[in-house]
């Protein structure tokens, strides 16, 4: 569970839900963990948290390295490297695991939905749900719909989101979204300032 996933753990624990956390192997276990210790101390630090509280935010999520353990979840938040291959592929395994009306959603910050619903049966359940690192931190949240997600799942997913203290926009299936849809283009047109000489390159 790299920062990003146990950064999405813990800001479902803090709210009172119980998480199950899957990594590939126990060393990811116990980076995982070290991740959510380290990042909790430091809100216990801020004064953001109490010892008991925190104690009882790590003590709901628990770790695993089987997918099949989500077969009970109410909602899955997959949060791997941005490969579509391997979200593909997880996702189609996640359609076999997890009940039928379990929504399906992605933390992806540019891939397609689309292309990750269509390796499910459930494609009217399947969302995206872009948080900003570091999540325990920062309210924005994306909620990407496609051309066919269902919309109480989109309404559904955005209270979740807006449950969390988060602020949830909701935005269509496109490359980078909004976030980073605007940065590309913010990007683009500052190397084409470069090119043309109008600023050196420290100055932009």
């Amino acid at each position: 569970m790299g920062t990003m996933g146990a950064g999405i753990a813990e800001v479902l624990a803090r709210t009172g839900l119980d998480v199950v956390a899957v990594e590939v192997d126990a060393h990811g276990v116990a980076r995982g963990r070290g991740h959510l210790e380290h990042s909790t101390a430091r809100a216990l630090e801020r004064g953001k948290l109490d010892e008991t509280s925190r104690r009882e935010l790590l003590d709901r999520i628990s770790f695993t390295t089987k997918l099949a353990d989500l077969a009970d979840a109410d909602l899955v938040v997959e949060a791997v490297p941005e490969r579509l291959d391997l979200k593909s592929q997880i996702f189609t395994e996640l359609d076999g695991i997890v009940r039928s009306d379990v929504v399906l959603a992605s933390n992806t910050s540019s891939l397609s939905i689309t292309e990750l619903a269509v390796q499910t049966k459930r494609p009217d359940k399947v969302i995206g749900l872009h948080f900003f690192n570091p999540a325990p931190v920062l309210k924005l949240v994306e909620v990407v719909r496609t051309v066919v997600t269902d919309p109480e799942v989109i309404s559904d997913v955005t209270a979740l989101a807006e449950s969390l203290g988060k602020t949830p926009v909701v935005v269509g299936d496109r490359a980078g979204f909004i976030a980073n849809g605007l940065l590309f283009g913010y990007l683009n047109h500052a190397a084409r300032m470069f090119e043309q000489r109008y600023a050196t390159r420290e100055d932009l």
